[in-house]
């Protein structure tokens, strides 16, 4: 008697299909039925006994229930999701599900675009390769960045060549999407999506950290969130992981459900279906009191040993300085440093970068003067922190 493992939440998300043991998925919520036109009920296996696991309350397998026997097990992981029937824009969203802090959420977005010149894209259906590849390489270095600032591991980087082969045909078959947000055509928000019947699952995202300060996790999902309405989609997932941005914007949490599928008239089948059933839970349950260890050593793993650049930033109330200072490229590489401190100042004083300039104060001290249409500032950086 064989084994069957089914990953359900990757089938369908991730390659867009039912899987083939099931004839149709139902939608509780809409009580409506995806029909798996891939069904073929004499070629399915009976001499098998079936693990499928992941599955989303919203999305449940329909089995031919005159062949076979479900066990259910409900699983630690929990999932999100936006159900967005009957709303007709993102504010229309935010307002319902953060009240009054809706406005917050919208002066993050008018914040970004004030400071910078900001513009969005979805590739839905059509990307050409060229496009495609810079993105994916801009993709790839924000992550790199950003796991590094964590001190965490990415999954997504671990198969990287796997997931860059993946997504190019996806886009254009519509079963996937990328979404940028642009400061003068430089990406600095890259997501990929997977689309499953007018839902979408936000697969891999992120963002240049210099522009930490302005929410762009937010700023992402809101705009994600417009466009999903807008093209008619009834969800927005956001997969599994106990993340708080997740519970802050998620209207639908929910626990996953393992199923252990076997025919009824087998008695190894029972016996094998059985003792899965049992794993299983037991499973489960180990999993639960390690994870929780796990998060524990993990967060202190990431005080520990993450140490940011140093600095002191103090308010110029009249500017005094030597003409001769030279001003400073701050996205020269020699300069870098300075990049996310420009971009902080530009946050809290609201001046937009193409009236902002960097001057040199003291080399040695590695000292500057951030200067904007209305206000100025001073920064100074401890030099032990990692500025050279």
């Amino acid at each position: 008697m064989k084994k069957e493992h089914i990953d359900y939440f990757f089938e369908l998300f991730e390659k867009a299909s039912i899987p083939k043991l099931f004839p149709k998925v139902h939608d509780p919520k809409s009580d409506e039925f995806l029909v798996n036109t891939e069904y073929e009920q004499d070629r399915i296996d009976l001499d098998r006994v079936y693990s499928v696991f992941f599955i989303p309350d919203y999305l449940k397998p329909v089995l031919d229930n005159n062949q076979f026997i479900t066990k259910k097990v409900r699983q630690f992981f929990k999932g999100y999701a936006v159900f967005l029937e009957g709303f007709t824009s993102a504010d229309a969203y935010i307002k319902y599900r953060f009240r009054s802090n809706a406005k917050g959420i919208r002066r993050r977005v008018n914040r970004l675009e004030t400071c910078f010149q900001i513009s969005y894209k979805t590739y839905y259906g059509a990307i050409e390769k060229e496009e495609y590849d810079f993105f994916m390489d801009c993709l790839e270095k924000m992550l790199i960045r950003r796991f590094k600032q964590r001190n965490d591991v990415s999954q997504s980087l671990l198969r990287w060549d796997h997931y860059k082969k993946l997504y190019f045909p996806l886009i254009n078959e519509k079963r996937a999407s990328l979404f940028v947000v642009l400061d003068d055509n430089k990406p600095i928000v890259v997501s990929l999506n997977h689309h499953f019947h007018e839902r979408l699952f936000s697969a891999i995202s992120s963002y240049d950290i210099d522009y930490g300060k302005f929410s762009l996790g937010s700023v992402e999902i809101y705009k994600k969130l417009d466009w999903c309405i807008a093209n008619n989609h009834r969800s927005y997932e956001m997969g599994m992981g106990d993340l708080s941005y997740k519970r802050e914007w998620c209207n639908h949490i929910y626990n996953f459900e393992h199923q252990i599928i076997y025919p009824k008239n087998s008695i190894s089948a029972r016996i094998k279906g059985n003792l899965e059933y049992v794993k299983v839970t037991l499973k489960e349950f180990v999993f639960k009191i390690a994870y929780v260890r796990y998060k524990k050593f993990k967060a202190k793993r990431k005080k520990d040993t993450f140490e940011e650049v140093q600095y002191t930033a103090s308010p110029i109330e009249t500017l005094q300085f030597d003409e001769q200072k030279p001003a400073v490229d701050y996205n020269d590489e020699e300069y870098i440093y300075l990049r996310k401190v420009v971009f902080d100042f530009l946050y809290t004083a609201i001046e937009n970068v193409a009236d902002v300039k960097v001057l040199e104060v003291s080399e040695e001290q590695k000292a500057y003067m951030i200067l904007g249409k209305s206000k100025m500032q001073k920064v100074v950086f401890d030099t032990t922190s990692g500025v050279s």
